[in-house]
């Protein structure tokens, strides 16, 4: 059991609450950062409260606002990120590239710390044109990945994509300036970035059934009950998420590692049959001739790395259902 300290943002999402539990979980102490004070979250760490600090950051772009907050750190978690939410790309441009680059450069002030884990997104390992013919997403591509920021981010044929397209945008930007960081500024500390995909499961911090609507579990939510065809087959459940966040902070995961994180392939007709076996009253509109979106993905890297063994997607639809239809 660990009693290091980590410093956390993002704690009151969905990826970071359960990565807050799987930290405390394992022995480590938490201190969390937070916009404003958040009762729920406190609620749901209480049971590890000799473990746990709240600090209030109101502007995690202003570097000079974690002054102090770092003091005795040992590794930092960054998770807060703007998720799609609008068209106003400046609300997603600043707080990604500035928030991240604000914590590494606060960080490198602080002897103590020896590792800095951004949360970044498979988003940030496609480049902005799509997926080369042939290609395969992996943690390392020779592919372009500069982003116009004064692009235009509009898909005249699909404006419901342009939230979508900000967020890529915005996780490419906070990705190459989070290694352009390392490469100029040589920090003490070791840096790793994770890339998620589409994130499925159970919601610590959601207490609501509309509120699915709010993050990425929205997507499979959708498909499952009306059908959606945009949706995303390319996921992976919330606890291997979790459990990857602190599997990086073992000494043996070196400076400069990142890794792609994605769950088993799945088919919408694999989808359909464990919806209608398990929750044949939901109302699921979902059949087994489903398409749903998908692209070819490489997760060796964090297979042989981290050691994840990746839960099944029964498992991810299981736990979504569980909770969805528990709100009924």
């Amino acid at each position: 059991m660990s009693n290091e300290l980590i410093f956390i943002t993002g704690a009151t999402g969905f990826i970071g609450s359960a990565t807050a539990v799987e930290a405390l979980k394992a022995g480590y102490r938490l201190r969390v950062c937070l916009r404003r004070p958040s009762e729920q979250l406190q609620t749901l760490l209480s049971e590890y409260s000799d473990q746990v600090e709240f600090v209030i950051i109101s502007d995690l772009t202003d570097e000079a606002a974690f002054d102090g907050k770092l003091k005795g750190v040992d590794y930092v978690l960054h998770l807060a990120s703007p998720l799609p939410h609008g068209t106003d790309k400046q609300s997603y441009f600043g707080p990604a590239l500035k928030g991240t680059t604000a914590i590494l450069k606060a960080a490198a002030k602080v002897p103590t710390i020896k590792k800095v884990v951004v949360t970044s997104s498979i988003a940030a390992l496609i480049p902005m044109s799509g997926i080369p013919t042939g290609g395969v997403v992996k943690e390392e591509n020779d592919w372009d990945f500069s982003v116009d920021e004064n692009g235009n981010f509009e898909d005249p044929r699909n404006p419901a994509g342009t939230p979508m397209k900000l967020y890529q945008a915005s996780k490419i930007l906070a990705n190459n300036a989070t290694w352009e960081f390392r490469e100029t500024a040589k920090p003490q500390y070791a840096l790793v970035t994770l890339h998620p995909a589409f994130v499925y499961g159970h919601n610590l911090v959601q207490s609501s059934a509309d509120q699915v609507n709010a993050g990425s579990n929205g997507g499979l939510w959708n498909i499952i009950m009306n059908g959606d065809p945009s949706g995303n087959l390319v996921g992976v459940h919330i606890q291997d998420v979790a459990e990857a966040h602190i599997k990086t902070l073992d000494p043996k995961i070196v400076d400069g590692s990142k890794y792609l994180l994605v769950g088993p392939k799945t088919t919408g007709a694999e989808i359909a049959r464990i919806v209608h076996k398990h929750y044949p009253d939901s109302g699921a509109s979902i059949s087994e001739d489903f398409q749903g979106f998908s692209f070819p993905v490489d997760m060796t890297k964090a297979e042989t790395e981290l050691g994840i063994k990746w839960r099944s997607f029964e498992a991810i639809v299981r736990d979504l259902m569980d909770q969805q239809l528990g709100f009924v």
